[in-house]
């Protein structure tokens, strides 16, 4: 037989984990990176942008990758890859066989320098994850990475 207290306690246990702390989590997060967005002077779609071109920095991207990665127009990339130039942080330069297709790269020195605002950021993470056992992280990981498919698949719907 069921207890029910067990029951309501697990019920409320979901509830809390499956949305009101990603609920939260998701609203912490989006004004961190704006405050961050804030001290180089864009917003932050554009330091996301930059975040997710950083993490391919060893190829040069296009408009249209970027845009097919974030689910943005190509119009709407154009425009963030305008500020991201203007603010030094990526540099544009024409393909060498193809002098119509346009790339894009962060700038290494501007890789270290927003870097640098996400040190406190990223030694408090990689503190708090060492605190879990593996087995805990091995469950950590495989919920984020089935939150995160959730989100993709989420926003599929609306672009």
């Amino acid at each position: 037989m069921k207890n029910p207290a067990l029951s309501r306690k697990r019920n409320a246990l979901i509830i809390r984990v499956g949305m009101e702390l990603g609920r939260e989590l998701s609203t912490v997060s989006v004004f961190l990176h704006q405050a961050i967005a804030s001290k180089i002077g864009l917003n932050v779609t554009d330091t996301r942008c930059f975040e997710l071109m950083s993490r391919y920095s060893h190829e040069p991207l296009t408009a249209g990758h970027l845009a097919r990665a974030t689910g943005l127009t190509t119009g709407a990339v154009t425009g963030i890859l305008d500020r991201l130039e203007k603010a030094g942080l990526v540099e544009r330069f024409r393909d060498l066989s193809d002098r119509r297709k346009v790339f894009v790269r962060p700038c290494p020195e501007a890789l270290q320098r927003v870097g640098r605002l996400y040190e406190g950021l990223a030694a408090a993470s990689l503190k708090l994850a060492s605190s879990y056992s593996t087995k805990e992280l091995e469950l950590i990981r495989d919920y984020l990475e089935g939150s995160l498919q959730i989100l993709r698949d989420q926003t599929g719907k609306f672009t």
